[in-house]
């Protein structure tokens, strides 16, 4: 009984840490994903937007994009790009590493002041989308961390 306590204890503890460390809630991600696609007739699936992390690059796509900024309050109901709910995001996604919080949200905030003169409000969010992924990665800070 002694050894099969020895090999499952650290097992459960490492699975524990796994679980309480995971950066994003796929269950919640899943939900906001299924309630954007319906929103907005989007073809894309969950397996290419959130867990390859692949920006859409149809109309529908995009919107699902602006439509998950919102459910995750980056936007806020009106589409504007919203430092609170932002903040509050990477606190909860970041919960593990706090110096990234702070850097995330920096990142954001300069990438909803750019020129987003003439798109369409779901162009705007896929442009803003692309330049987060691409300064987060030049400062390697990964949502799948």
């Amino acid at each position: 009984m002694t050894s099969k306590l020895t090999i499952l204890l650290p097992l459960a503890l490492a699975l524990l840490a796994h679980v309480a460390h995971a950066k994003i809630d796929y269950e919640e991600a899943e939900k906001h994903f299924n309630t954007c696609k319906a929103e907005t007739g989007a073809e894309e699936t969950f397996e290419d937007v959130i867990k390859k992390e692949k920006i859409p690059t149809s109309d529908k796509g995009m919107c699902l994009v602006e439509c998950e900024f919102r459910l995750k309050g980056i936007y806020d109901k009106e589409g504007k790009y919203d430092p609170e709910g932002t903040k509050k995001y990477f606190s909860k996604v970041f919960s593990h590493l706090p110096e990234n919080i702070d850097k995330s949200v920096k990142i954001a905030e300069e990438c909803s002041k750019m020129d987003v003169e003439g798109l369409d409000k779901c162009e705007a969010a896929v442009k803003q989308l692309t330049c987060t992924r691409a300064k987060a990665v030049q400062q390697n800070i990964h949502l799948k961390d």
